[in-house]
């Protein structure tokens, strides 16, 4: 039995945006998305895999999403040792 090596091409992150951008210049045209996945040579799957990419957080969003967690942790510590200190000072 012969099998065949797919060929998978790859496409750089700036590649990927600059298709992206061609894709919603044709989606205002009124393209479908078979035609738009044909345009940019890829499957109507990576066309929609490519979307959902895009709408998620960049990794500076999750530095920022840790480093708000750990402030918030802080201030919480911060509460609960005045609500102690103000709950000896009445007693």
């Amino acid at each position: 039995m012969l099998r065949y090596k797919r060929h998978v091409q790859s496409f750089t992150e700036a590649e990927i945006a600059e298709k992206l951008k061609m894709a919603a210049a044709l989606r205002g045209e009124g393209k479908r998305v078979y035609e738009i996945a044909r345009v940019l040579g890829v499957t109507d799957t990576t066309y929609y895999n490519w979307l959902k990419r895009a709408e998620r957080p960049q990794r500076s969003g999750d530095a920022e999403l840790r480093r708000l967690r750990r402030e918030n942790a802080q201030l919480r510590r911060a509460v609960k040792s005045l609500a102690g200190l103000a709950e000896a000072a009445q007693s």
